[in-house]
């Protein structure tokens, strides 16, 4: 699915935002490489699924 960089790279971008902004991003993130699975983006990159969701 994603190799490690790209995991290692959203999870930073996500560290370095706040808020609605990071709520954002991670949701849009979520769309893109997951198919919006918020189950997905917590099992692979660790994010809260209400967060995302």
């Amino acid at each position: 699915m994603l190799d490690n960089t790209i995991k290692l790279t959203l999870k930073n971008a996500a560290k370095k935002l706040t808020g609605h902004r990071k709520r954002d991003f991670m949701a849009k993130d979520t769309e893109d490489s997951f198919d919006g699975s918020a189950r997905k983006a917590e099992t692979i990159l660790g994010w809260c699924r209400p967060s995302v969701q």
